[in-house]
Formats: C-alpha cells, structure tokens, sequence
C-alpha cells in the first residue's frame, strides 16, 4: 500500500511540473521590440543605432541594437543629403514559398495593429492602420500603419508591414519612417492656370 502511495504521489507530482512548464510558453511578439524602435524614432534611433556597415554617396547603414523575435536582421538607414533622416528596417522572412510569407505578413501586421504606444511626454496612443491583402499576381502588399493621435509631428511616423517580391524569395519586413501628408507634398496648381 505505502508503495501505491508513493507511486500515485510521484505521478502526480510530474503531472503538475509537466502542467507548469506548458503555462511558461510564452506568445512570441514583435511589438515590445518595434514600439521601442518607434519609440526612439526622433531621436533618430540614438539609442538603438549600433555599428556601421556601410557607406555610400547618398546613404549610411548601421547595425540596429533592436532584432526583433525572428527577424533574420535589422538595420538603421541615414540618408546623407536630407538633414536628419533616418529609417528602421527589419527583415522577418525570406522565402520562396509565397503561402508562409503571407501568413507571416499577416501575423505581423494582427500582431502590431492597435498596440499601445507610449510617446517622450508620457502620452499614449493606439498605432493602427488598413490591411492591405496580398495578391499573388502584384509583387507586393504594404500595410501602413500610425499613431492615432492628433499631433503633426506624430502623424508623420509610419510604420510598415510590407511582403515584397524580390527574385527568387518574398521577403516580409517592417520599417519606421517618417512621411510627409500627401497633400503637404503634392504640387498644386496655381490659379489661372
């Protein structure tokens, strides 16, 4: 009987470590590392900018402290001729089988839609943007994303989910950058014209 009893313990026991080990799985996210690299977006990514990789005439490329989970790699991009521009970038996937870069594309884009963000001034506010469905006959899917806040400077910062072709792979990453209003932009016609 004392054996039973100590077997019928010892089963038990494993039972309960097996259930704690399967409640430790966590959900794997790439918003806690973009809403950071978002986050330091205008202070062009100071904190997140590691070394350099590369250097052109129009451009510098550096290492991003910042790799989210499974990002194959991150960079930050600084475009010389314009004062102070800088963009984020990282690549999630590439693949040459289109189904799991969609699925992909879309994981990324459930997973950042309406995340929290929290600005410098302790304001918060939700990023939030229109899904942009892939079609396997246009070499692209872009889903922008942005603040929901009424603040100009704010709504300028875009984040992007984007599933692009590139011979031979799909390739899906997010970028931050930042983006004028097209109407800010657009030539308009002079009047008598």
């Amino acid at each position: 009987m004392k054996k039973l009893t100590l077997l019928v313990f010892i089963l038990a026991t494993l039972q309960i470590k097996a259930q704690n080990k399967a409640l430790v799985v966590k959900f794997s996210s790439v918003t806690p590392d973009v809403v950071r690299a978002a986050h330091d977006y205008y202070d062009h990514f100071f904190l997140i900018k590691g070394e350099k990789i590369s250097e052109t005439e129009s451009t510098i490329e550096y290492k991003s402290k910042i790799l989210p989970q499974g990002a194959v790699e991150s960079t930050v991009m600084q475009i010389k001729s314009l004062q102070n521009v800088y963009s984020w970038q990282a690549i999630m996937m590439n693949t040459d089988d289109y189904d799991k870069a969609v699925a992909k594309y879309k994981q990324i884009y459930r997973q950042l839609n309406g995340a929290n963000f929290a600005m410098n001034d302790g304001k918060t506010c939700k990023i939030k943007g229109s899904f942009d469905a892939p079609d396997i006959n246009r070499a692209f899917a872009s889903s922008i994303l942005e603040p929901d806040i009424q603040e100009t400077y704010l709504q300028r910062l875009k984040i992007e989910v984007a599933l692009n072709y590139n011979m031979p792979d799909w390739a899906v990453k997010i970028m931050i950058y930042e983006k004028e209003p097209d109407e800010d932009i657009r030539p308009t016609e002079k009047a008598g014209q």
